[in-house]
């Protein structure tokens, strides 16, 4: 096919011409399991199982591993002190211990593999035509193994009022080991070419803990209205205890044009946290810019960003980036609120993340591209504003990243809310019309189009390169039963 005939007609043919790969695949998981259980009046309970499970994401030295786990548990309602008690209902107090292993990664990154595409137009071919072949697909790592999540809990449920209440509680520690990730590399790897990937390696050791607590009431009131209010909380602190392979740290998740690595996994911090400049403001005058530290290769003018200088050495370089933000939140909550009056039925669901934040990377700083609302807001003069930089597309550095791409991404969603009616024809039959509405409400200070954005890498979540937002859906529906 001739280049200066790329035509709708002959699309086809393109779109065929890149076709190196094959139509099958093969993954497959093996696994074998031995469970012990004991119960003894109910009041006293034990459980253990030991899993050895193989997989093909892995080489053959590191395809199997093997994850035991066992959980007690002491029902002290079934106590003769409690068994007569008019408040407590229900008491289990509980614990449990286990590994988890994880091999959620693409097939067969542990060999290499010409999976990659290539295509060529020979200077010398008087017809123009583009030769189609293949190329290195992603990099291979033979040490890749099992992911083990180490999971310990202890906690309690608790009925009271003839179980008109449910409260359960736990204290959690999950540590990972062997974090599967896919950091970032050297582009002189081949990574960004057609096909190409960055190797999945293990990246070392997090730590979440942290509390649950979830509180329930239901109750009737007279004969016909039924109705039933859940709360949830999780408190969660996460940590990096160590990195693998000799390194200080691993990042991943580019940021603007250059596509330049902010996340981070380092010991001592949140896996994923942000590194970016601290910044102070904006340059009013170019007398203040004469007074403050320089950066190489730069000149600063009035309305640019005024970055820290965090060891006052004078200078504004590497050595002065610092955690600027974090992708996981301190709470997470819900709220499940539901009740029925006669054939009338209604329900809503509530969800709060608290704590998180996200980096604009959406944002472009070329000519004839469209800006968003708040640059209206932009700096032009002394004194006008302390916050948004002055806008111009000559090189400068208010686009490096700092602290002023970061904001906070805390929100309060309605996640789903319905309301049906039933219609009783006989015993069992019925007809239930409803109407359901999602993602209905989003209360955020975030200026962004959706502040659940995720792309589910452990390092570089929280990133919004312009992810398409969740859309509100409003549903009509029926329920028959015959």
């Amino acid at each position: 096919m001739n280049v200066n005939n790329a035509t709708l007609d002959n699309a086809d043919v393109l779109q065929n011409s890149y076709d190196v790969g094959g139509n099958t695949f093969d993954t497959r998981l093996l696994s074998y399991f031995g469970r012990l259980q004991y119960n003894y009046k109910e009041k006293y309970i034990l459980s253990a199982v030991v899993r050895r499970d193989g997989s093909t994401a892995f080489g053959p030295e590191n395809k199997f591993g093997v994850f035991p786990s066992g959980s007690l548990g002491w029902v002290v309602s079934e106590e003769p002190f409690l068994a007569d008690s008019d408040v407590i209902s229900f008491l289990k107090i509980r614990s449990s211990y286990g590994i988890l292993g994880n091999d959620r990664i693409p097939a067969n990154r542990f060999v290499s593999a010409l999976t990659g595409e290539a295509a060529y137009v020979f200077p010398m071919d008087p017809a123009n035509e583009i030769v189609f072949g293949i190329a290195a697909g992603p990099i291979a790592n033979p040490e890749i193994k099992w992911e083990k999540q180490k999971a310990f809990d202890i906690g309690f449920d608790l009925n009271l009022f003839k179980n008109r209440i449910d409260i359960t509680a736990d204290y959690f520690r999950r540590r990972t080991e062997d974090l599967l990730v896919q950091p970032q590399v050297s582009g002189l790897l081949g990574v960004s070419a057609p096909g190409a990937a960055a190797p999945f390696v293990n990246a070392g050791t997090v730590e979440n803990k942290g509390l649950e607590f979830a509180i329930g009431y239901n109750d009737r009131i007279g004969d016909n209205f039924k109705f039933k209010i859940n709360y949830n909380i999780t408190a969660i602190e996460n940590n990096v205890l160590s990195v693998s392979g000799g390194n200080s740290f691993l990042t991943a998740g580019g940021f603007g044009n250059a596509s330049v690595p902010i996340a981070r996994m380092e010991v001592g911090h949140s896996i994923g946290y942000f590194r970016g400049y601290k910044t102070d403001g904006l340059f009013q005058t170019q007398d203040e810019i004469d007074n403050y530290a320089t950066m190489d290769n730069t000149t600063f003018s009035p309305g640019d960003v005024k970055f820290v200088d965090i060891n006052n050495d004078g200078e504004i370089n590497e050595d002065d980036k610092v955690e600027v933000g974090k992708p996981l939140p301190d709470l997470t909550m819900g709220l499940n609120l539901s009740f029925s009056y006669k054939k009338f039925d209604f329900g809503a669901y509530a969800f709060a993340s608290l704590g998180n934040d996200i980096v604009r990377s959406y944002e472009r700083n070329q000519q004839l591209t469209n800006r968003t609302r708040y640059f209206l807001e932009r700096w032009t003069g002394p004194g006008s504003t302390n916050f948004h930089p002055r806008v111009t597309t000559d090189a400068n550095t208010n686009s490096l990243f700092s602290d002023f791409f970061v904001e906070d991404g805390s929100y309060l969603r309605l996640q789903n809310i319905q309301a049906g009616y039933t219609f009783e024809f006989d015993l069992d039959k019925s007809l239930r019309v409803y109407l359901s509405a999602n993602n209905l409400l989003t209360l955020t200070n975030y200026r962004g189009y959706d502040p659940t954005i995720s792309n589910g890498s452990p390092i570089g979540q929280g990133i919004d390169y312009g992810f398409y937002p969740n859309a509100k859906t409003f549903m009509l529906g029926l329920n028959l039963k015959l």
